[in-house]
């Protein structure tokens, strides 16, 4: 299962499509205590994290994720934020793309296998 930690509805939805799509399930959180909650209650193969998002604290979230034994985190956000993208990294993320790649690589994002790490 796939956990996407994402408050961007844009986003939400072509996640949920794709995910649909690839018949992969989701669920979405966009952080706080709905964030909290499904990290104690799912076992998630991968989290997917809108790291420019307005909701909570991204790398808050990418470091719960981590804490939560989520096994491969994925952040995104805009290419020319390298300064969030090195913070990202630093705080638990396996990789982060440019929000355009993320786009383009959702489908095999979300079908890949778990990561066993």
């Amino acid at each position: 299962m796939v956990l996407a930690i994402v408050s961007d509805l844009l986003f939400r939805a072509k996640i949920e499509a794709a995910a649909a799509q690839a018949g992969v399930p989701v669920t979405v959180a966009a952080g706080g205590a709905a964030l909290v909650r499904a990290l104690t209650e799912g076992r998630w193969s991968r989290a997917l994290i809108d790291l420019s998002g307005s909701a909570g604290d991204p790398l808050a979230s990418v470091v719960a994720a981590r804490q939560a034994g989520v096994p491969e985190i994925i952040g995104y956000c805009s290419h020319v934020d390298t300064a969030l993208q090195t913070r990202a990294l630093a705080a638990g993320c396996h990789q982060v793309l440019p929000r355009s790649a993320f786009v383009q690589r959702l489908p095999e994002l979300l079908a890949a296998p778990p990561v066993s790490r």
